[in-house]
This record gives C-alpha cells, sequence and structure tokens, in this order.
C-alpha cells in the first residue's frame, strides 16, 4: 500500500508544472524509482513510465525519453506482454540511435530480440539479438560490453534451445556467454552471481548432450561460485542437474545426495518447479539403488507438487516438462497391443525425420564449426581461418601442416608437455583448441562420438590434464 501511495504522489508530481531544470531532474528521480520496484508492482512502474515518457517528450528531453521506454519494456517483458514490450523497444531503438547511445541500442535491441523469441518468432529473435551484439561490441567500458555481450549469447542459446535447435550449438552459446562474464573484473560483486547462472546453463547444455565430463566441469564450477554469493536458485537447479549426471553415470549413491541437498534448497526458497523435479530424480535414483520404499514416498511428492501445478493453471515451460515426464513415467500402460503399435509407429516417424534431416544437420555442423573457428582464433587472418575451415570439413591431410603455420607457439608449448604425440593425437589437439566439440570433431573426422571420447581420454593420460578439467578450455589457455 505504502509503494502504491509512493507511486501516486510521484505521478502528480510529475504532473505538476515547474521549471525547465526541475522537471528534468523530477523525471530522473522518478525512473530511478520505477527501476528498484518488484515484479509485483511492475504494472504500476509501466504506467508511470509511459507517464514520464509524455512529460519528457512534452521538454524534448530525449534522454528521458529512452529510458522510460526501455524501463515500460523491461517491465512488460517480465509480465509477458511481449508485442508490448516490442512496440516501446522499437521506439526506444529510434530515440538510441539519434543519440548515439549504443549502450541503451543494445538494450532496446536485446529487448526486442527477447520478445519476438518468447512469441516464438525464432528468426526475427535472432536478427535483433545478432544486432545487439553488434551494438554492445561499440561499448567503451570493458565491463559493461563483458556483462552484456555475455547475457546477449545467454539470450542466442536459449533461443536456439526453445527452436529445438541443435545442442551443441546451445552449449556453444552458454559457453561464449560464460567466458565474456569471465572477463569481468574480480572484484566486480555480480561476477560470481552472474558467473554461477552462466556456469550452470552451459553444464546443463552438455548435460542434455550426454557429455558427462564436460557437464561435470561446468556443474562443480557452477556450485562453486553459487555457494560463495548464496545464489540459491543457482545451487538448487545445479544440484539437480548434479544428481542427473551421476544418475547418468550409475553412481546412484552420490546422485542421491546431490537431489537431498538441492530438496533442501528448494524448500528454502520456495520453489515449486525446481522441487518437483528433484523429487523426480531422486525417485528414480532410489529405485535404482534399491530403495523401493524411498523411491515410492517421492514419487508421490512428486505427483502431487506436479498435480497442484497443473491445477494452478500457471505453468511455465518447465512445469510443462516435468508434467510431460509424469505422463511417461507416472501413467499406466492400458493395453501391451496399443503401447507395443504405438512404440512402432513411433519409430518408424523418428526413422524418417532423421533420414530427412540428416543432410541439414552436416550443413549445420559445418556453420557452428565455422563460426566456433572464427571466434576462437582471434590473431589468424580471416582468409586463412577459412581456409582452415574448409581443410577440417573435408578432413583433409594438409590441416595439420596449416594449422601449425597459424599456430606457431601453440605446438611448441605441447611439445614440451610431451614430444612423443603422433600425427592423429596433434590433429586432434588442434581442434581442441579451435572449441570443436566431441560431436564436431566426429562429423568432421568421420569417426564416431565414441572413438572422439577414446583418444580425447588418451591425450589426457598423455598431458596430464585432470579429469575435472574442460580439455577444450585447458588447450585454449596454452
Amino acid at each position: 500500500m505504502k509503494c502504491i501511495l509512493s507511486l501516486y504522489f510521484l505521478l502528480i508530481l510529475s504532473s505538476t508544472s515547474f521549471s525547465q531544470n526541475f522537471e528534468t531532474t523530477q523525471i530522473d528521480s522518478i525512473l530511478r524509482v520505477v527501476e528498484r520496484l518488484e515484479k509485483h508492482d511492475y504494472p504500476y512502474g509501466i504506467t508511470l513510465s509511459l507517464k514520464t515518457y509524455d512529460d519528457s517528450k512534452k521538454l524534448d528531453y530525449k534522454e528521458g525519453m529512452l529510458s522510460s521506454l526501455l524501463l515500460a519494456s523491461r517491465e512488460q517483458y517480465e509480465l509477458g506482454k511481449f508485442e508490448d514490450a516490442i512496440k516501446n523497444a522499437s521506439e526506444a531503438e529510434n530515440i538510441a540511435n539519434y543519440l548515439i547511445d549504443f549502450k541503451s541500442l543494445s538494450d532496446a535491441l536485446r529487448l526486442r530480440g527477447v520478445s519476438f523469441t518468447r512469441l516464438k518468432n525464432y528468426k526475427s529473435g535472432r536478427i535483433y539479438l545478432k544486432r545487439a551484439l553488434i551494438s554492445a561490441g561499440k561499448l567503451n567500458d570493458v565491463q559493461t560490453k563483458s556483462s552484456r555481450i555475455g547475457v546477449i549469447y545467454n539470450d542466442i542459446a536459449f533461443s536456439i534451445d526453445q527452436n529445438h535447435g541443435d545442442l551443441d550449438s546451445v552449449a556453444y552459446f552458454y559457453r561464449k556467454g560464460y567466458r565474456e562474464f569471465e572477463k569481468m573484473a574480480l572484484n566486480n560483486s555480480l561476477k560470481n552471481k552472474t558467473l554461477s547462472l552462466a556456469c550452470s546453463n552451459v553444464g546443463s547444455a552438455f548435460l542434455r548432450a550426454k557429455e558427462l565430463d564436460s557437464a561435470q566441469y561446468y556443474l562443480d564450477r557452477a556450485l562453486q561460485l553459487a555457494n560463495s554469493v548464496d545464489h540459491n536458485v543457482v545451487i538448487a537447479n545445479t544440484l539437480n542437474d548434479l544428481g542427473s549426471l551421476y544418475y547418468l553415470k550409475k553412481d546412484y549413491n552420490s546422485s542421491i545426495d546431490r537431489f537431498q541437498k538441492g530438496i533442501l534448497i528448494a524448500k528454502k526458497i520456495k520453489n515449486p518447479y525446481i522441487l518437483a523435479s528433484l523429487y523426480l530424480g531422486i525417485s528414480k535414483a532410489l529405485k535404482k539403488a534399491n530403495d523401493n520404499i524411498g523411491s515410492s514416498k517421492f514419487l508421490s511428492e512428486y505427483i502431487s507438487l506436479s498435480d497442484s501445478l497443473k491445477n494452478s493453471g500457471n505453468l511455465d515451460n518447465e512445469s510443462k516438462k516435468l508434467l510431460e515426464q509424469e505422463k511417461i513415467i507416472v501413467e499406466p500402460i492400458r493395453s501391451t497391443r496399443s503401447f507395443i503399435f504405438i512404440l512402432f509407429l513411433s519409430l518408424v516417424f523418428i526413422g524418417i525425420i532423421y533420414l530427412a534431416l540428416g543432410r541439414s544437420r552436416k550443413v549445420k555442423k559445418v556453420e557452428v564449426v565455422d563460426e566456433t573457428i572464427k571466434n576462437n582464433a582471434n590473431h589468424v587472418d580471416e582468409n586463412l581461418l577459412k581456409r582452415i575451415v574448409f581443410l577440417a570439413k573435408e578432413d583433409d591431410p594438409s590441416f595439420l601442416g596449416i594449422f601449425k603455420e597459424a599456430y606457431p607457439g601453440f605446438y611448441k608449448k605441447i611439445n614440451e608437455i610431451n614430444p612423443n604425440l603422433i600425427a592423429g593425437e596433434q590433429k586432434m589437439c588442434g581442434l581442441l583448441k579451435l572449441d570443436f566439440t566431441t560431436k564436431e570433431i566426429a562429423t568432421c573426422t568421420n569417426s564416431s562420438v565414441r572413438a572422439v571420447e577414446a583418444k580425447k581420454y588418451r591425450l589426457r593420460k598423455k598431458l596430464s590434464i585432470a579429469s575435472e578439467e574442460d580439455i577444450n578450455v585447458w588447450m585454449m589457455n596454452i
């Protein structure tokens, strides 16, 4: 109530006639109040932001107009009013261009991009997010630039994920965001909080791609960072992913331990969506550990909680996924024959889709590889990079020689660690240096994923790379 009265008082102030200097100062003060509002007060904040926009327009106060529109757009996005967010962000973009304000321009373009993504217009979303990246790259302040570029890379990863894109691409952009956040100053209070979320996103993407070593590296790092700043939402989500990771590794005791710790945090922060996922995960892990009583208990907890979420009518994407899992795991199969028939049809359908998309997937892989190399070999001539991409794509024998010319110091350091690497192992080092994922290496070398994993394992041994360290990161740091 106090907050509403304060807003009302400020609204009256903003409509009163003062001198021009005082009015612009008053507008800035009102916008600072709006910026600090909690989410439940956003409807009032939007009204007040648009009122200050009108007042700023009367004074031709462009900075006030721009800030008002960005605040209104941001709060409209948070409330799910994506069309309105796009409209105000579009107008803010025009003013930011007029003022040559790259910080605000990147904000406006990003808001349009994420709003289009939420409306499932992924093509437009990606276009505006890429434009936002370009604007953010023109910022002079290194800290602000890294923070904004990192956030936009995370938005791109989310967009690809929502559009059911390639998981390698999702992980790739999450990892790029993580590296941008790493550039932030050590004394930046937001660094660990932001970096923990970025690590969690990267680890989750690798987990879904079943690249467990990379997933564990980032999830362990996320947990360490989140604990250092008490970022409980990230802690709970990361513990949930770690529980799933150990489940896939068949280390059921460690899986149960992570799920139990996650449940305590999820209860503490009262997040029912994470809690439901944790209940389901621990139920499955307990069953594998032959604790049927415990498994049934948590499965009942999961069903009860998911039913309440379903009945609330306020479901986000995460809860919808949980409810889909419930259908798969909980609902009984009423007819064995119908189940087998449906399964057969599903397999046939998947087979058709797989054959139809086989060629396009190869093209996508090449694009991902191309962009990976381009962004991680900053000191190499662009034409030479294109040549390296082509040679890698064709599995050309001359790749290694050309790569050594481009990175003469890299193999010198590798040979200092172990001078006995064979040509195939040196080539693998080069691909990892360029941040190729396991699947990308398998595609470019016509190998199986299992074979590539085996080669990476042997390289770890020969170069004394710790199992908990991401081998790509290790290579890129040389």
